[in-house]
């Protein structure tokens, strides 16, 4: 989150964002992003549902469970550099394989209401993966990620993703991210990237083409993983009249239905008293 300090206005408190390297404007969203093609996702939403912004408006401030998202694939195909250019908007080409896991956290305003997001960026070192599989439970999201560079990434993919949902047996959204994208020609492009097409139709997952290095696409991923994590999330909380984090242990049915019976009580007092 960014860093904030008070400004000298006068009362009320305001708050100035502080210069830093992240555009936080990036975090706040009020119309589902589009996905990079309309043909390769299985996510054919054009707008959040109209369960979700009835909710979202009509309700009190809710909070929704954080998104989980992990993210799987070989050693050395870019997973951190694709986290690091999202969250600190920075690349370094000589990162370190990473130990275990990395975890970042990010906070979004979708629809006005606060929401999270949870990076787990897995090792795809082989002597690591016992501990990197106990962290995939839970997950709301999963992000197969390869190297465009590589083909074979490309392959061990489907391995990837099958190990993650053995440890989730709910429905978790499934993304297909290619890094690297700016190392590739014109040709040898459109040929790994058909090969990504029938992955990802195989595998019944969203596909991205991605560069960390220029950012090119990162920032319209996440936004478009993040929206539709969240809009999910409300759903499933609206069909299983599950308890939201809020003080009195309310669920989003209750909290809809409460605002809505005020409203409805309120206006036949009104009725009521001018009809007296």
């Amino acid at each position: 989150m960014p860093i904030y300090r008070k400004s000298k206005r006068p009362k009320p408190t305001s708050y100035e964002v502080l210069n830093n390297n992240v555009d936080y404007g990036t975090r706040r969203i009020d119309q589902l992003p589009r996905p990079y093609s309309c043909q390769v996702t299985p996510y054919r939403e054009l707008d959040f549902s109209e369960r979700t912004k009835r909710a979202a408006q009509a309700v009190v401030p809710f909070l929704l469970p954080a998104c989980k998202a992990i993210f799987i694939g070989d050693v050395s195909i870019g997973k951190t550099s694709l986290v690091n250019r999202f969250c600190n908007e920075s690349f370094d080409g000589d990162y370190t394989a990473t130990i275990g896991l990395d975890f970042e956290v990010e906070r979004f305003q979708i629809l006005n209401q606060s929401y999270s997001l949870q990076i787990w960026d897995t090792a795809g070192h082989e002597r690591f993966k016992c501990i990197a599989q106990s962290y995939y439970r839970n997950a709301s999201v999963v992000v197969v990620v390869f190297d465009m560079t590589r083909p074979e990434t490309l392959l061990n993919g489907k391995r990837w993703l099958d190990e993650a949902l053995r440890y989730n047996q709910g429905p978790v959204l499934k993304f297909l991210v290619g890094t690297k994208k700016d190392l590739l020609g014109n040709q040898v492009l459109c040929d790994i990237e058909l090969e990504a097409i029938k992955m990802a139709y195989d595998i019944n997952a969203e596909y991205w083409p991605v560069s960390a290095r220029t950012g090119e696409n990162v920032t319209k991923f996440f936004r478009r993983m993040t929206a539709l994590a969240f809009d999910y999330g409300v759903q499933r909380a609206m069909e299983t009249n599950a308890s939201l984090l809020q003080p009195n242990g309310n669920s989003l049915l209750n909290l809809y239905f409460l605002r809505k019976e005020k409203k409805e009580k309120k206006f036949l007092k009104c009725f009521n008293c001018t009809i007296n």
